[in-house]
Formats: structure tokens, sequence, C-alpha cells
């Protein structure tokens, strides 16, 4: 959780303290409605779990549907961002795909509740909500483009892939990690992990491509 300031002088500007809040109130609002579903989340559940009053909550947000839409963006941006940074240091692209694997499944697995929030309860929020999540689907798309791109200059023989491709691969990815939340088993996260891993090579190779497919 994020710290708490003491009651009294802390030696922090408004901005600060404001940012402080903003932060710990982006959390709570994920660990509610991740435990309890988005409809059933109240403001006062997420000021009373982030330590923030009523008042501090709406000088951030609207409501809860903006504080929720503000947490989503927030924490699937991290994800994205820490994604490619664990790409990036790996030294071929094919254990850049391994590794990757390796981080989206490691991540769900260690923050379950963030995760099923993200997942799951978006869809709670109708039009807003699919708004929001095509915003991330696009973002990966983008990842996977850059992938692709990046990976042709290694191998110029490889053709780009299909324009559809990236779209599948990143739903599939989003489809493979709810299914292993919802089971919540070892085996279950073990087979989202290798699924991913194959549905990114086939994406970005092409079958007969497939570093180790024969």
């Amino acid at each position: 959780m994020q710290t708490r300031f003491p009651k009294g002088p802390h030696g922090l500007s408004r901005e600060e303290v404001a940012g402080a809040q903003r932060a710990r109130l982006i959390e709570a609002v994920l660990a509610n409605v991740g435990e309890r579903g988005y409809a059933a989340t109240t403001v006062g559940h997420v000021t009373a779990s982030a330590g923030v009053s009523r008042t501090s909550f709406y000088e951030q947000f609207t409501g809860k549907q903006a504080a929720f839409l503000a947490a989503y963006r927030s924490a699937t941006g991290e994800f994205l961002d820490r994604g490619v940074a664990v790409a990036a240091e790996a030294p071929t692209p094919s254990d850049a795909v391994a590794a990757c694997g390796d981080f989206v499944v490691g991540y769900a697995r260690r923050r379950p509740v963030l995760t099923r929030a993200v997942l799951l309860e978006i869809y709670a929020l109708g039009d807003a909500g699919l708004e929001a999540r095509e915003e991330v689907l696009r973002a990966g798309e983008a990842v996977f483009d850059r992938t692709a791109a990046w990976l042709r200059t290694t191998d110029p023989k490889l053709p780009l892939p299909p324009s559809f491709t990236a779209r599948t691969v990143v739903a599939a990815t989003i489809e493979l990690l709810t299914q292993a939340i919802w089971l919540d088993t070892v085996e279950a996260y073990d087979r989202a992990r290798e699924a991913i891993r194959h549905t990114w090579l086939l994406g970005l190779f092409g079958h007969r491509n497939v570093p180790g497919s024969g």
C-alpha cells in the first residue's frame, strides 16, 4: 500500500500531497473493484481503504466511474511499459517472447485482484469501459506491430503479418489470462504461459517459421 502521511506538518507541497492521495485512491479502487466487483464498490469503500477523505476524493475524480477509468488506464499503462522493458533486455526475438510470457503470467499470479479488476470488471462500465478497453487493445497492437517491424530488421526475409494479426494475438492473450485467473491453479497459469508464448510466436513468425517448431 502507498504510504500515508502523519497528521501535522510534513513539509510537502499541496501538489505532492494531492499526487500521493491520487496514487492511494487508484490503488484502493483497483483493490476494492477486484475484490467486491465494480457494482458493489462504493466511494466510501475506496476512501476508507485509501485513508483519504471524501472531499479529497472528489477533488481528484468526479465519481466512482471516473476513478475506476483512471485506475484502469494507470494499471494497464504501467503493465505495458514493464512488458516492453522486459522484452528489450532479451538477447533474441524468441527470448523476448518467452520473457514477456513469463512476465505477463507472473504479474497476473502476483496481483490477481488487480488483474481481475482490469480484465473483468471493466465491462461493468458499459460503453465507457469498452472504449477504455479498446484503447488498451490498440496499445497492445502497437507493441506487437513494433515488435514485428523490429524482428524483420533482424531477418528481412520474414513477411510482415497480416493486418488482423495484432488484434488476434492481443485478444487471445487477454482471454488466456482471464481463464487462468478464473481457474486460479498452477496448471492453468502454466498452460496460459505456454499458450501466450506460442500465440505471439505464431503471430510474429508464422507457423512455418516458429523457432523450434520443426
